[in-house]
């Protein structure tokens, strides 16, 4: 029992003995000698004693777990924003064994974007040093310096006069010059070296290599083929002498000289002077270029005209001409009585595309113009066998809008080419061609005097031109946007233009500044327009999915009651026609359907599915029939309405 008590000895540290312990304990010491009996006599206590295993711990830091801001290592949610030197202060006690070792903010792993790792070389280095040990058996050793491999063909490739030994720290060096040594080291200090040098060294040190490999190989008596070697390879230099190219040897073929030749002018267009026309259409069109067709540059020239006839003949048994009506039609009269169509009795097919306008021939309406997006124009017979007669080609692009003159021997066209042509209704002729290099959205021949046409272009302006001259004559310039139409009126003195910046606006002819703004803020953009027969009213296609009626007898104004519902354009210009007796009003919508109404009171009479694929877009009444109407389509097809 002694052995047990003295190895729990007296300490300084806290101890549990009770007062008669400590009492019987001195007793027992000072009995000591005692005889056995007395010391078995007394009874023995055990003394429990706490033993604390905790490492030291700075009793300092006691005190900063109650300082504010403290952020205990469990923490997961932080509620202040803390420095990063707190986030990143070593964590005090103990380490763990299996945990991996850390460095403190300021070491060189961790950093306040990541954690970094030592790399030992970066990876071109040894994507180099990788294919080098492959190709040739030895590369550089990084980690303790020199080569490792075939250290006989490093010393061969690299010049060296002695093998440079495994594991060397600092190799010998190869050359000397005014700016030090040069050493051939394997890791990257002697490429470090090598960029201090100057670019003079640089080529003595190169001069000296292939010298000393010249060296070699008169020695050896023979040239031996190395792959890699500066001199040898697809992007070494040519021995025996200059190798030429077939451009000087000349010896390239028609092709070859074909392209190069062209290369040479898109080059030379690419370098061209300045250009006024061109800036000024860059400048015009800068908003709403890339919905427009390509501007014109100072080559661009417009396409060879052509023309077909596809009847029988061009006279008949008595010698008329196929665009002389035929016998019998009556004259044309605006208060004969007009009917309501009931169904589509004949079908126009022979455009390749879509057909965006239609016309009747003025007067007689025997033949029915028509402009397609293909491109050309047609001419159908509306009588008889109502087939096509002839083809009109001269646009490079879709077909944008067309107009006879007042007697039908003429008509013009104009297409997204930029092109206005006039054309000779009988023989097909081009008589001129005219542009402004602007797109035409409408052109309209000035009554009086078929000469000159107004056209509304896509720089906000309208212009006239002289046909015999093929000059500007006017140019109005108030609208902000592309105009989309022109309209005559009071007798073919006046003329009203639409435009996409929902204005309309008045002109008198031949007179550059307008007579009356019409702009309301319920107004939307107008993109068709069309005259009553009598003179009387304009009706006006809105994209608000309406038709709006303007007056323009006694002072042009907008009838607010007027207005025709029912049909869905938003996004078309379909054109809206009157009957000649100013009975109804008919227009086509975008979704391909015809639609009718009584123009006294706006009610809806009629409505038929008329076309496929597309909007219903062009429509006309007969001049002279009472219940003939002509509707056209994107679907390449023109319909007859009986």
């Amino acid at each position: 029992m002694d052995s047990i008590f003295n190895a729990y000895g007296s300490d300084s540290d806290s101890e549990s003995i009770s007062p008669a312990s400590s009492t019987s304990t001195a007793a027992s010491s000072a009995a000591a000698p005692a005889t056995a009996s007395a010391a078995s006599a007394q009874p023995v206590h055990l003394v429990r004693r706490t033993v604390n295993s905790a490492p030291f711990v700075n009793p300092a830091l006691k005190t900063v777990l109650h300082r504010p801001g403290f952020i205990p290592p469990t923490t997961r949610e932080l509620t202040t924003n803390v420095k990063a030197a707190t986030l990143l202060a070593p964590i005090q006690g103990p380490q763990h064994p299996h945990r991996r070792d850390m460095d403190v903010m300021g070491g060189t792993k961790l950093a306040t974007g990541g954690y970094k790792e030592e790399a030992v070389m970066e990876k071109w280095n040894f994507h180099e040093q990788f294919h080098t040990f492959h190709a040739q058996g030895y590369a550089r050793d990084d980690v303790g310096g020199g080569v490792i491999g075939n250290v006989a063909n490093y010393v061969k490739r690299e010049g060296l006069k002695k093998p440079a030994p495994v594991g060397l720290k600092k190799p010998a060096p190869v050359a000397a010059s005014a700016g030090g040594a040069l050493t051939r080291a394997g890791g990257g200090r002697g490429k470090r070296e090598e960029e201090k040098m100057t670019a003079q060294q640089q080529q003595e040190r190169q001069q000296q290599i292939q010298q000393q490999r010249r060296k070699r190989k008169m020695e050896a008596g023979e040239e031996e083929e190395e792959l890699g070697e500066e001199d040898d390879g697809p992007w070494a230099p040519v021995k025996g002498g200059p190798v030429l190219t077939e451009l000087e040897a000349g010896t390239l073929t028609e092709e070859q000289k074909r392209h190069r030749k062209e290369l040479a002018e898109r080059k030379a267009l690419k370098h061209r002077g300045y250009d006024e026309e061109e800036d000024h259409d860059r400048r015009d069109e800068r908003k709403v270029a890339h919905l427009l067709p390509p501007r014109h540059d100072r080559d661009t020239v417009a396409s060879e005209p052509s023309t077909q006839f596809h009847g029988k003949g061009q006279k008949d048994y008595q010698g008329r001409s196929w665009v002389e009506p035929p016998a019998g039609l009556r004259e044309v009269e605006t208060d004969h009585p007009c009917y309501l169509p009931k169904r589509c009795t004949h079908r126009y097919a022979g455009h390749e595309k879509g057909v965006q306008a239609i016309e009747f021939s003025p007067g007689t309406g025997h033949l029915l113009l028509s402009g397609s997006l293909d491109g050309t124009c047609k001419m159908w017979s509306v009588y008889g066998e109502r087939q096509l007669r002839r083809t009109y080609s001269g646009h490079g692009a879709a077909v944008r809008c067309i107009n006879f003159n007042a007697d039908g021997t003429r008509f013009l066209s104009g297409g997204f080419d930029r092109f206005l042509r006039l054309w000779d209704t009988e023989t097909g002729q081009c008589i001129s061609t005219v542009t402004n290099r602007k797109v035409p959205y409408a052109a309209k021949f000035y009554p009086p005097n078929d000469k000159l046409f107004v056209f509304a272009a896509s720089d906000n302006r309208l212009y006239t031109f002289d046909w015999t001259s093929g000059e500007m004559v006017q140019e109005y310039n108030h609208h902000l946007s592309a105009v989309n139409t022109v309209t005559f009126y009071d007798n073919n003195t006046k003329f009203a233009s639409t435009s996409d910046d929902k204005k309309m606006l008045l002109w008198e002819w031949d007179i550059p500044v307008p007579i009356k703004y019409i702009a309301e803020p319920g107004m939307h953009s107008m993109p068709a327009v069309t005259p009553s027969p009598d003179g009387g009213f304009v009706a006006c296609q809105s994209l608000d999915n309406t038709i709006k009626i303007f007056s323009c007898r006694d002072r042009f104004k907008l009838l607010h009651k007027k207005v025709f519902k029912g049909h869905t354009i938003a996004g078309f210009a379909c054109q809206p026609a009157f009957s000649p007796n100013n009975r109804y009003l008919a227009s086509g919508d975008g979704e391909g359907k015809l639609h009718f109404w009584d123009f006294k009171n706006t009610r809806s009479l009629a409505k038929y599915r008329a076309h496929d694929n597309g909007p219903c877009i062009g429509l006309t009444w007969h001049p002279v029939e009472s219940s003939m109407v002509a509707s056209c389509g994107w679907d390449g097809l023109i319909k007859l309405w009986e």
